[in-house]
């Protein structure tokens, strides 16, 4: 076995494939059970660590028939055979079979740093050690200390000051890993990966693709030459940054970890402690004034020592001073010295958040208890007063005390808990809240959350109103939208939020809000896309849904897998979903499914098979005299005639089309509409009719938040551009086309895009790039049985080809384009026959 194949846990699914991997691992590095028992004992040793398996341990942790596997075990047996790069990704392994991977992929990477409050006290011998280096070997810092020690405030400081010596950075980019978060697993590598590459510019299908491994390399290819700054904070482990180092000297990295990171040998390290004395009296000067620290110094050393001189500890103490002039060092001290007595979280953390928590009102406690529950990654002031079942100006007022207490940070109008306030919170609260209380507040929580969503689906697509009038939904009081644009911004805002309490009310047995919701979101995710949150949502409710219900569910997961271009997989699970409605005697919806089916039949280029499809689905639609779906199936036919070369059938069904959506209020489907009939217009040789239909389409689909629909229409209008002469605004047409197709995940709408924009790169003699575009457009469309397209981009290539002198090549890619458009049906074979018949005699 070759270093590119050797053992990898991808694809395992339970422990039993896992171990076996490690058996293949071990095989492939030749050693025997003894000699590994010997490296993973001298590996654990030279780490530190005084857990030392026995030979029987790492012996029965290869054998067959496991049921259940240390996962230390493993990534130390994985990196003992196959090297420390591949701990990562064996950690993930075990984390999908235990059912954790899907909330560990949840990440948010922002590209501002953690503002800090107050001035910067101490740390100034390891300042000027970080900012001593040179600007071109900036390099990895690893950051470690205790909890609460300022860690992350350092790293902000040491970045502030990097730019402020004129070494700025082209790229930021900055993540918490959730290292020691105790409500959240830390961040999956390759999830913080896919974060990263989007925002480096890489679209949604060329990561889905790739491995751990190939994410990283690509990560690093576009870090090569550009200067970045890399803030990993809060990581748990080496195997968890290794993966993320872009390995570029010019790129600072700052990891910051409550562990020593010995293993990252690449990296220098500076350990954090506690402040000084002296370090801990001037933050208390800076924070309360000289006069009040001069006049009590034995009270303010005091408490500097009760709260073991921890940063974190010491700001809050002296915020509480500094708020208020009733309570006296003294009385702090003397509080401070009780506490003492109780269980503390990571030393001084546990005392210096007692200390703020003590003293808010009950009502704030029990909020903040509540908020330490939730687990989205912010929230806003509609959601702490769903979850505390009280008024909308009570809760801002009680926001604004804790707030002021640092026990929560505002973020404009969203809020935050740190990590550690959430772990300290609800620990307190299911000590003092009854478990009843606890499931009422997640109830009305989650209710809110469905009903709003299912009120802001309706504002932004009033039609879906009737789609869903069977669907139960909760009583809770709704937000009240003023208008789409206000609705589809809530949407925007909770989107992952409404992903990962999907899968927390998964985790509490919840199932009829993961579903419903699933169904409710159906529109948002056929406008806006946004593949991998759609993903996830579908894929929590397929897990418990049944029945009619998880019909729907499935076909959901299915559109969604059609639009990151999975047309084949995504035909497997529509029939699934055909099924469920068949044994449920829902013979209805399966009729009504059919549409779909036609869509994918046509994804995949067989116009011909689809018509029955939508004509029968339409059919439907008139007999339920259902106006947007028989819209739909109108718009539908008329494409597909257009794709087959009926430009009149197109023309009339899809004018047929036009006036039933704007009578259903249909949006989607009439922007759909309006472009099919500006492309039709366009073959017909009616440039007028077609730019016109295209601006409307745009329009549309730009009030109605659509972007799926969006790219389609600004890169078709490149075309009519191109044939305008404009061929600088065409580029520039098709480029926003991509870059939204990259945006949203749709593999579809890139390979459109990158083979018209190829065709107008080669009208501008460019010929060269438009092979290269071609290419990769080759490539993407091949991986997605996109036959349509592929067969576009082959034929492209060929015209690229001759361009750049490859009349050998050119013939060979045309004849392939050929050949698909002859088994599609479509009228470009002929075309394609002419143009070969026209080399042949020319030949001749």
């Amino acid at each position: 076995m070759t270093e590119e194949q050797r053992p990898s846990p991808v694809g395992a699914r339970s422990y039993d494939e896992l171990s076996q991997r490690l058996r293949q691992a071990l095989a492939w590095a030749g050693l025997t059970h003894r000699e590994l028992h010997r490296r993973v004992r001298r590996l654990r040793t030279a780490r530190g660590t005084a857990d030392l398996p026995a030979y029987n341990t790492v012996y029965r942790c290869l054998l067959p028939g496991r049921k259940r596997l240390d996962v230390e075990l493993v990534v130390d047996i994985a990196a003992v055979l196959l090297g420390m790069d591949v701990a990562a990704e064996w950690r993930q392994a075990h984390r999908v079979i235990t059912g954790d991977a899907t909330e560990a992929a949840v990440i948010s990477v922002a590209d501002h740093l953690p503002a800090g409050v107050g001035r910067f006290v101490g740390r100034q011998a390891q300042l000027r050690r970080v900012l001593a280096a040179e600007p071109d070997d900036a390099g990895v810092w690893a950051i470690s200390g205790m909890a609460g020690v300022g860690k992350t405030r350092f790293a902000g400081e040491v970045a502030r000051l990097w730019g402020e010596q004129g070494r700025s950075a082209d790229v930021r980019l900055v993540v918490n890993l959730r290292g020691f978060d105790a409500d959240r697993p830390a961040a999956d590598p390759a999830a913080v990966l896919e974060g990263f590459l989007r925002r480096l510019g890489a679209s949604g299908s060329e990561i889905g693709c790739l491995t751990l491994a190939g994410r990283s390399a690509l990560f690093r290819r576009l870090l090569d030459g550009r200067r970045a700054l890399v803030l990993l904070d809060n990581a748990a482990s080496v195997d968890q940054v290794l993966p993320l180092l872009p390995a570029v000297p010019t790129c600072l990295v700052l990891i910051t970890s409550r562990r020593r990171l010995v293993e990252l040998t690449a990296a220098r390290h500076v350990a954090l402690d506690v402040f000084t004395p002296e370090e801990s009296v001037e933050l208390l000067r800076d924070g309360i004034g000289d006069e009040r620290v001069d006049a009590e110094q034995g009270e303010a050393a005091d408490i500097i020592e009760l709260v073991g001189r921890l940063p974190l500890a010491l700001a809050l103490v002296t915020r509480r001073l500094a708020a208020s002039d009733e309570w006296t060092m003294a009385d702090h001290r003397d509080r401070l010295a009780d506490l003492r007595t109780m269980r503390r979280l990571d030393d001084g953390v546990e005392v210096a958040l007692r200390t703020s928590y003590d003293e808010l009102a009950e009502p704030d406690r029990v909020l903040l208890g509540l908020l330490a529950m939730y687990p989205g990654r912010d929230f806003d002031d509609h959601a702490a007063a769903a979850l505390a079942g009280v008024e909308l100006d009570v809760v801002r007022r009680q926001l604004d005390d804790l707030v002021a207490a640092t026990m929560v940070t505002a973020r404009g109008a969203r809020f935050e808990l740190h990590d550690l306030v959430r772990v300290f919170a609800e620990k307190r609260v299911r000590e003092s809240v009854q478990a009843r209380v606890r499931r009422a507040a997640a109830g009305r929580l989650l209710d809110f959350q469905l009903a709003t969503a299912r009120a802001a689906l309706v504002t932004c697509y009033p039609h879906e109103a009737e789609r869903w009038a069977d669907l139960p939904t909760p009583a809770a009081e709704a937000l009240v939208f003023d208008g789409a644009d206000e609705a589809m911004a809530w949407l925007d805002t909770e989107r992952v939020n409404l992903v990962v309490t999907s899968g927390w009310a998964l985790g509490e047995g919840r199932d009829e809000h993961v579903t419903r919701l699933a169904c409710v979101m159906t529109s948002y995710f056929e406008a806006r896309v946004h593949v991998s949150d759609a993903l996830a949502l579908f894929g929590n409710a397929a897990r418990v849904a049944s029945g009619v219900t998880r019909g729907h569910v499935l076909n959901g997961l299915a559109m969604t897998q059609w639009q990151r271009g999975d047309t084949a997989e995504s035909l497997a699970v529509l029939q699934d979903a055909i099924e469920e409605f068949d044994a449920a005697g829902e013979s209805d919806y399966v009729v009504n499914l059919s549409g779909n089916v036609g869509l994918l039949l046509a994804g995949l280029g067989d116009y011909r098979a689809a018509l029955p499809c939508f004509r029968r689905a339409m059919e439907f639609a008139v007999a339920k005299n259902n106006e947007s779906f028989r819209a739909r199936q109108l718009c539908n036919i008329g494409i597909a005639e257009m794709r087959l070369g009926n430009h009149s059938a197109a023309v009339d069904h899809l004018s047929q089309a036009l006036d039933a959506t704007r009578a259903s209020g249909d949006h989607l489907c009439e922007c759909r509409t309006l472009d099919g009939l500006g492309t039709t217009f366009w073959q017909m040789g009616k440039d007028d009719d077609a730019w016109a239909c295209y601006e409307e389409a745009l329009d549309v689909a730009r009030q109605t938040h659509n972007r799926a629909d969006e790219g389609k229409v600004l890169n078709h209008l490149g075309v009519l551009l191109v044939a305008a002469g404009r061929s600088d605004e065409a580029l520039a047409h098709h480029r926003q086309a991509i870059d939204l197709a990259r945006e949203i995940g749709s593999r579809e709408g890139l390979l459109a895009a990158s083979t018209d924009m190829a065709a107008t790169l080669l009208s501008t003699g460019r010929a060269a790039e438009a092979v290269r575009c071609l290419r990769q457009a080759i490539e993407s469309a091949t991986a997605a049985d996109s036959r349509y397209e592929l067969a576009r981009a082959q034929s492209g290539l060929a015209d690229a080809l001759f361009a750049d002198g490859d009349p050998v090549a050119a013939r060979r890619h045309r004849r392939t384009a050929h050949a698909a458009f002859t088994e599609m049906g479509v009228p470009e074979a002929a075309e394609l026959r002419e143009r070969i018949a026209a080399a042949s005699s020319a030949v001749l």
